[in-house]
């Protein structure tokens, strides 16, 4: 059949457009518009179970739905057809239409004006003449999923006479009705009057998930490697006919689509080092899966195998069919990339086709080479008369960021920040829901989220059941408000729900809750008696007899660790031992390094206290870590010190000591029956001097930077009660300890009181605000009262103070060049918003042309970081300067500050200039 340009007038609108050059100069936007129909079509046919899923909601056949969401798919750049949007390039109104217009006001982007005149030419019959009859109102749920592809939902209410000629509008009808004509089935238009009333209840869910589809399939569709400009007129049943095959293409050049799980694999398959299992993880690799949703709390002492627990349970769920992938979500950057080092050795067994393993965070080679793979971007438009974003353009920006794509491998680790974004008010978050979609979630570490993070993850729990996912939840300890929450949240989401019953007192234990269980399974579990174990506690007060008390450990061969609670503090620390012990010695981990530099500071540390460290590296060396050390990162010292923290974090840090069976000497022993021969496990806790009747300041006088960072300092000193015992047993009072902190059961000081009123004001107002900030699963993909939705790097996945990415330079005989010259991200800093404003270029106008021809090169080009120039000093650290970030514009205190760096001390401020600053 041969299409008659004369009569279908939507033939002479563009889609896409470049500046002429050798080629066509456009593609037609009916020819981009199936472009985008088929690669939607090909993604749901080599995705069953996502496929499936929709069928089963809407109870139709996969040939009637893959027919009405390639109608809804080509519909999704209606906006193109506006006169304003065809403006942007009069030369091509010209040519397609030949007529002269002067440019309007091109002041609403096209997604929304796609919406806009949907509802104007639906109003006007076009549902009837198409035969899509007893739809209802539940159409729009998709229109707004299909036109809301530039990574947020459309507007709902507007004008489009100013944007659209009647001439327009006609076209947008023929189109419709064009569409209808080659991809909507006799049987796909029924579907929504089989589904009945259903159809109305389910649509709203469901556009979540197919707003994702649309994303990438327009990117895909949009990708000129393999949909290569059309300017001609032609057929276009011959032109779907090609557009299919292309999709296909694409999506095998991609790494978003299902693997095959391998079969009849076990723990000694993926773990051969494992001689004997765990009880966890025996449990894991022996209860019996019901094939329905399920979500698993998994609550173990440190070194008890859960990270190997949570990997038996993930392969048994995908080698039934339950689920397709894994994403697993860790706390901080340091925990995601030392998990990656632990996974990457498994997940190549956990597939039988060629699957990659994605890193949010740790962008080493193998991350690199895989992110060149997975939705590769196409050649840019380079068109600068389009005020748009391209596809082309949206898909490399948000590419460029590594750590996006991970949602969208069949396997990825990173921290938990990616999957909570999903839920958010974050541009592009159904592409982060249509990567998590069949995967088994699994949270490390789940205790360390605040009641902010905590209120999000539920709600990512929520719509995580609602589609049929799994999730799995680690904790070394777990307070039971915070689990049964994390349950009810999850059973929300499923078609059935959950009278929770009382929680289990128990510990180490097992929890699973599978969707149409009326009880929760709670399995007390058995510890290996080389993770059981009593540690002596130390309470110190005196810092400068600690300082001693270390240097005597060091010079008696043991190995020392310190976690400290602030930057700051470690900083202090190492600046003070560095002066008795040699400098090779000695190691500062935090994170104020450049990317790159922390990577070898991690690689480091693990070499020299790791699982295969020698007594030889280990003697009489250590390290000052913050936070970064405390969680996912398999290292073991002789002596553990840590500052006063909260009781879950002291545990975990405690974990830290002994992890590993060694002799004497530190000697690795690895038969299954030997116990630890370093004598007794111990902590020392640097804390404020103890009383029973403490000043509201207790905390806050002896830690000025770190009572900011733990501010329940009634909880801090519940914490330092509990120390007063002088020791704890693990795993026996790892609940007691917990709930006699977190309960709220326990009497805490008058004088403490106000403190705590005003903190736990603060967490509550957080976990509204986590409410506010949530997408509101049963409303489906809307705007809501949010206007714009947030760039990923604005969208508060965790509250507290902003943060901001600094990219680190440094000048070089004349050129500016990335710190580490790899991929943008290992020169990367990340620091408190208010440190750091504009930088001050003090150089020629040359050097200010390199610095800006520098910036392009940034993801979103430096919109969201900031770019610090660094001149080498004689003393062979780096210097750069900026001012200090204005508060609004008329804040005068703004200030100069000369920033300083190396690979010893990480980023800092220039001591001379830190005397009034803001401390870490």
């Amino acid at each position: 059949m041969t299409d008659n340009a004369a009569i279908n007038q939507f033939w002479n609108y563009w889609g896409k457009a470049k500046p002429a050059d050798s080629g066509p100069k456009f593609h037609r936007l009916v020819y981009h518009s199936l472009d985008v129909a088929a690669v939607g079509e090909a993604f749901l046919e080599q995705s069953p179970a996502l496929l499936d899923l929709f069928c089963h909601r809407l109870q139709c056949s996969r040939a009637a739905f893959l027919s009405l969401a390639s109608f809804f798919l080509a519909l999704h750049d209606l906006g193109k057809f506006s006169n304003t949007f065809q403006l942007q390039r009069a030369d091509l109104v010209m040519d397609l239409q030949g007529r002269e217009a002067s440019a309007r006001n091109y002041s609403e982007r096209h997604d929304t004006l796609g919406f806009w005149i949907w509802k104007e030419v639906a109003r006007d019959g076009i549902l009837d003449d198409i035969g899509l009859t007893g739809i209802g109102p539940a159409i729009n749920d998709w229109m707004r999923a299909v036109c809301g592809h530039h990574g947020m939902p459309p507007k709902d209410r507007g004008e489009t006479d100013y944007h659209f000629r009647r001439e327009d509008e006609r076209a947008v009808a023929e189109f419709i009705k064009a569409m209808a004509a080659r991809l909507l089935s006799d049987e796909a238009k029924r579907v929504p009057e089989l589904t009945g009333d259903g159809f109305e209840d389910i649509s709203p869910s469901l556009s979540w998930w197919f707003a994702g589809l649309t994303v990438l399939a327009d990117w895909l569709g949009s990708n000129t490697v393999f949909f290569a400009y059309h300017d001609e007129s032609g057929c276009l049943d011959a032109y779907w006919d090609e557009a299919r095959v292309k999709a296909r293409e694409a999506l095998a050049a991609t790494g978003v689509l299902p693997v095959p799980v391998a079969q009849d694999k076990t723990l000694r398959d993926f773990f051969p080092y494992i001689e004997n299992a765990s009880p966890l993880q025996a449990w894991a690799q022996s209860v019996e899966l019901p094939n329905t949703p399920q979500i698993y709390l998994l609550e173990d002492v440190t070194g008890a195998g859960k990270t190997e627990a949570a990997m038996i349970l993930a392969y048994r769920l995908m080698a039934q069919g339950a689920a397709q992938g894994f994403f697993v979500g860790l706390p901080t950057m340091a925990t995601a990339n030392a998990m990656y080092g632990r996974v990457y050795e498994v997940y190549q067994k956990l597939f039988d086709g060629d699957a990659s393993l994605a890193l949010g965070h740790g962008f080493r080679d193998l991350v690199e080479r895989f992110a060149e793979s997975v939705l590769p971007p196409g050649p840019s438009e380079r068109d600068a008369a389009q005020r748009d974003d391209t596809a082309s353009a949206r898909c490399t920006a948000w590419l460029a960021d590594h750590n996006k794509r991970v949602l969208l491998a069949p396997a990825g680790v990173g921290t938990v920040d990616q999957a909570l974004l999903a839920v958010l008010h974050s541009k592009h978050q159904s592409l982060r829901l249509l990567g998590l979609f069949n995967k088994v979630l699994i949270i490390d570490e789940v205790h360390a989220c605040d009641l902010y993070m905590e209120g999000v993850l539920k709600v990512l729990l929520r719509f995580h059941a609602s589609m049929g996912g799994s999730a799995i939840l680690l904790s070394a300890t777990l307070p039971n408000r915070m689990k049964s929450g994390l349950l009810r949240a999850y059973a929300g989401g499923s078609t059935s729900g959950l009278a929770l019953p009382p929680l289990e007192e128990t510990y180490p234990l097992a929890t699973r809750w599978c969707q149409g269980d009326a009880e929760l399974l709670q399995e007390k579990l058995a510890s290996r008696p080389n993770v059981s174990r009593t540690v002596k506690v130390r309470y110190l007060c005196d810092k400068e007899q600690l300082y001693a008390d270390v240097l005597a450990a060091l010079a008696d061969g043991k190995c020392v660790g310190w976690i400290r609670n602030t930057v700051g503090d470690a900083v202090d620390a190492y600046a003070h031992l560095v002066r008795h012990i040699a400098p090779e010695k000695i190691t500062l981990f935090h994170a104020r390094f450049a990317l790159g530099d922390r990577l070898k500071t991690e690689e480091k540390v693990l070499a020299l206290f790791g699982d295969k460290s020698s007594p030889a590296q280990r003697q009489g060396r250590l390290m000052i870590a913050t936070q970064v050390a405390e969680q996912s990162l398999d290292v073991d010292f002789d002596v553990l010190i840590s500052d006063l923290a909260p009781i879950d974090r002291l545990l975990q840090r405690a974990g830290r000591a002994h992890r590993h069976i060694r002799d004497t000497v530190g000697e690795r022993l690895r038969q299954s029956d030997v116990v630890d021969q370093r004598g007794g496990s111990s902590l020392w806790v640097l804390a404020p001097p103890w009383t029973e009747a403490p000043a509201g300041d207790w905390y806050g006088a002896s830690f000025k930077a770190a009572q900011y960072v733990y501010d329940r300092h009634d909880q801090m000193w519940l914490t330092a009660k509990a120390l007063q015992e002088g020791q704890f047993s693990m795993p026996g009072d790892a609940r007691r300890l917990i709930e006699m902190v977190y309960s709220g059961e326990e009497e805490v000081p008058a004088t403490l009181h106000e403190g705590a009123i005003k903190a736990e004001g603060k967490g509550w107002a957080h976990a509204s605000q986590a409410q506010m900030n949530s997408l509101p699963f049963d409303k489906g993909y809307t705007r809501g009262e949010v206007g714009d939705w947030w760039a990923d790097t604005k969208t508060p996945s965790r509250l507290g103070e902003e943060t901001r990415e600094v990219m680190l330079a440094k000048w070089v005989d004349g050129h500016l060049l990335r710190w580490d010259e790899r991929v943008w991200p290992y020169s990367m800093v990340k620091l408190a918003a208010r440190k750091m404003g504009n930088i001050e270029l003090t150089g020629s106008d040359e050097e200010r042309e390199v610095y800006d021809a520098l910036l392009k090169t940034l993801p979103s080009e430096g919109k969201y970081c900031t770019l610090l120039p660094l001149t080498l000093r004689p003393d062979g650290s780096w210097q750069g300067q900026a001012w200090s970030a204005a508060k609004d514009e008329r804040d005068k205190s703004v200030r100069l500050l000369t920033w300083l760096y190396d690979d010893e001390l990480g980023l800092r401020i220039r001591e001379s200039d830190a005397t009034d600053a803001a401390s870490d």
